[in-house]
């Protein structure tokens, strides 16, 4: 028996891998001879950039840099604070069956905490954990039935996020900013830290228009104590995307990669200014939307159909949401430092701790590390540092999550002021970015065949007692007739006549 089946193609983005785990580096760091012995570490802080991101058979390497700044209390006459910078290796190894060689890879990596150990006045190990973060699409182009004539069939709308262009970038950013006027000049630069602040594209034919700008900080010493000055730099970048059409659903992600910084002297010959060079690298994607109406199950009334069924996994757009969270607490100071005379840098590390739904919202809860830097009026440690978490939470409307989604957050701005006492009030603005990438799971019908419908004595009038949860649908397809004829027969015009039913006539 022959039947006329109508087909559709349809291109997808296969979700194959979405995973997160996390690595460790580590460095062992021996004091220059150039430089004083360490009385005390006051921070250790660490940031990290991805070297590479390779897809393998079955798997993801991936590896990059952990670029340490230490800064620690001079063991000398003066206790001046003095900094030093190492690096360390790290690499993680994600198990991603299905995946293959030369597959396009979306990762990410961030420092979840620091710490280091002091073995002696000459020599530390500093390490670090790092949240990796990688997700792996392919495209294919399905051939989907989506009508059986003659047949009865259950129908659902497919929706694919499908990945048109895509293209990476990277971009050295440089510029200087003047050190506070009325200040001493600077000695040396003890920290310096870039973040990214804000972003936006614009799609011309295949190019990408990004505009944004990165925060850069310095911490530095003077012949008479610390200062700190900061300054946002702007950037414009273009990047070559073919295929990439105004329309597009856009997503750009700005990495940066490394950063210098170095003091510049003026026509004086004092260090008054800093140059800075920032490298970021960029990953643009544009997607569409593939939509196709596929067939989940059917039958043919009189008939016989081999149905071949397969489940799909599709990729979905990515859902966002954002919001900003208030961070706020009173920090006591340890007693045996000395008490607090005045503060010279503050800065936090926000992590994002849990995630939970309530009440048909997301609450999130974290924790910013903070990490204090203050002079003190002990002559022998003038100067002390502190590190403490000051927590945060949250709470985000879920109903644009199916499932769970990942968080990531980004201190927006972080201050402090002296309070009662030896404590400290800290204040800061954390932006926190809810998003979901899982991919849509989907059983459809990829294949039919039609053959002879197996005939059965059957009396001449039949009677189906019927249980509460089953459909006009699974009664029809048992004795394989057509739902608008069992409907007719039992005078049904919908499915809730049907829960007040017992029994139902099947006609032959």
């Amino acid at each position: 028996m022959d039947v006329n089946i109508k087909t559709a193609a349809m291109e997808v983005t296969d979700g194959l891998f979405n995973g997160e785990s996390s690595a460790n580096a580590e460095s062992d760091l021996i004091v220059p001879d150039n430089m004083p012995d360490v009385l005390t570490v006051l921070q250790v802080s660490a940031n990290c950039a991805i070297a590479s991101c390779d897809a393998q058979t079955d798997r993801i390497l991936l590896t990059g840099n952990v670029f340490f700044n230490i800064l620690y209390l001079a063991d000398g006459p003066r206790r001046e604070v003095r900094s030093m910078n190492t690096k360390a290796v790290f690499s993680n190894i994600f198990s991603a069956p299905g995946v293959s060689d030369a597959m396009p890879v979306n990762a990410t990596a961030v420092v979840g905490s620091a710490g280091f150990t002091l073995a002696n006045c000459r020599k530390l190990t500093v390490r670090a954990e790092v949240l990796c973060r990688a997700q792996v699409y392919a495209n294919r182009t399905l051939t989907l039935p989506t009508e059986i004539e003659g047949a009865e069939m259950l129908t659902e709308p497919l929706v694919c996020s499908v990945i048109k262009a895509r293209a990476t970038a990277q971009e050295t950013v440089t510029d200087s900013f003047e050190l506070p006027a009325g200040k001493p000049a600077a000695v040396e630069i003890l920290r310096d830290e870039i973040l990214l602040m804000d972003k936006a594209v614009k799609v011309i034919h295949n190019k990408a228009i990004v505009k944004g700008s990165v925060s850069a900080l310095a911490l530095y010493r003077t012949e008479t104590g610390l200062e700190q000055a900061k300054t946002e730099i702007p950037f414009t970048k273009v990047v070559n995307v073919d295929g990439l059409e105004d329309g597009m659903e856009v997503d750009c992600t700005i990495d940066i990669q490394g950063w210098e910084t170095a003091l510049a002297a003026d026509e004086n010959g004092e260090n008054r200014t800093v140059d800075v060079e920032t490298m970021l690298y960029f990953t643009v994607t544009g997607r569409v939307t593939s939509s196709c109406s596929a067939i989940t199950d059917a039958y043919l009334p009189g008939g016989s159909l081999d149905c071949e069924k397969s489940g799909l996994l599709l990729s979905a757009p990515p859902t966002t949401d954002m919001t900003d969270c208030a961070v706020k607490g009173t920090i006591r100071l340890p007693s045996d430092a000395g008490d607090l005379e005045s503060i010279c840098d503050v800065r936090g590390c926000p992590r994002v701790t849990r995630l939970s739904r309530e009440d048909g919202s997301i609450a999130v809860e974290g924790a910013v590390a903070v990490s204090l830097l203050y002079r003190t009026n002990n002559p022998e440690a003038p100067v002390a540092g502190y590190c403490c978490d000051v927590d945060f939470s949250a709470s985000v409307s879920g109903e644009a999550f199916a499932s769970m989604p990942s968080a990531s957050s980004v201190l927006r701005h972080m201050s402090c002021s002296p309070g009662s006492g030896n404590t400290v009030e800290v204040r800061g603005l954390v932006n926190i970015t809810l998003t979901s990438t899982a991919p849509c799971e989907k059983t459809v019908i990829t294949s039919v065949k039609s053959g002879e419908a197996e005939k059965k004595e059957q009396p001449s009038i039949l009677i189906s007692y019927i249980a509460e949860e089953r459909s006009l649908w699974d009664i029809a397809k048992k004795y394989n007739i057509s739902r608008a004829k069992l409907a007719s027969a039992n005078n049904i015009s919908s499915e809730e006549e049907l829960r007040g039913r017992r029994a139902l006539v099947i006609p032959r």
